[in-house]
């Protein structure tokens, strides 16, 4: 199992290692223009300047320097790319089906479930490593920049935004584990699963302004994080994880159900 795990990591480490230092360098140039906002005195401004229904959700994090060196945890677009890689690396059962690669792997004394196993390991590993770059890319931050005697992020906000952000990305991750379950080509698993991410973005940002279809927004994991009340701190996030593990072992399990009786 660890060779086929390292095997699948090795496929992806020239992208890993590239998005691992653009959401780095992203947190490191955050944390110097809160740094910045926070010499100018303009943290109030800014915050008053949104739109009422984006006050709950990302105000908070426009309030103080601390604050605002976490934003990039639930910026949309950190959060759609840490999703879209998890998708990338969970759908590759789809293309060593597209392949033949799984002929080849197969011919070898290895069970169906084993590579469901490494993707679903490679998957969870490689997402692990991102956002771990991000955290490094935080601390680098806070000590080139911070300014004197400024507080520092919460360390247990920190976390949980940590937390949040990998449970997302496992979310989408093992639904494109189970849809590619069905399809033939990596490229279908991909689009399936990131259209019906997108989709879901735009109906949780939709329930943020119309309330009647607060309720269908509920029914998607997109809803189950929202930064600013974890900035805040007035959010309880056991929900959260409860909501977001149990899609996360939902989907597993169809995968391996899936993959398991497919034709190949």
């Amino acid at each position: 199992m660890t060779a086929l795990v390292l095997r699948s990591l090795g496929r992806v480490r020239a992208s890993l290692g590239a998005l691992w230092v653009v959401l780095a360098a992203f947190q490191v140039i955050l944390v110097a223009v809160a740094a910045e906002f926070h010499e100018a005195g303009n943290f109030e401004r800014l915050a008053q300047a949104l739109p009422a229904v984006l006050q709950l959700a990302v105000a908070p994090a426009l309030t103080s320097f601390g604050n605002m060196a976490l934003l990039g945890y639930f910026d949309i677009l950190v959060i759609i790319s840490v999703e879209l890689w998890a998708i990338f690396v969970a759908s590759e059962p789809a293309g060593e089906v597209e392949s033949g690669l799984v002929d080849l792997v197969l011919a070898r004394p290895v069970r169906r479930h084993r590579l469901i196993t490494r993707s679903l390991i490679a998957m969870i590993v490689s997402t692990l490593i991102v956002s771990a770059g991000m955290a490094l890319g935080t601390v680098a931050g806070l000590f080139l920049f911070a300014p004197a005697g400024v507080a520092w992020p919460a360390t247990d906000r920190l976390f949980l935004l940590l937390a949040h952000l990998n449970l997302i990305g496992w979310c989408f991750g093992t639904m494109a584990l189970a849809v590619s379950g069905w399809t033939r080509r990596r490229g279908a698993s991909i689009a399936i699963v990131s259209i019906a991410a997108l989709g879901m973005y735009l109906l949780d940002i939709a329930g943020l302004w119309w309330t009647r279809i607060e309720t269908l927004a509920k029914l998607t994991p997109v809803y189950y994080f929202h930064g600013g009340p974890i900035i805040a701190g007035t959010h309880d996030s056991t929900r959260d994880f409860v909501v977001l593990g149990g899609i996360c072992v939902v989907a597993t399990v169809i995968a391996y159900w899936q993959f398991a009786r497919r034709d190949l």
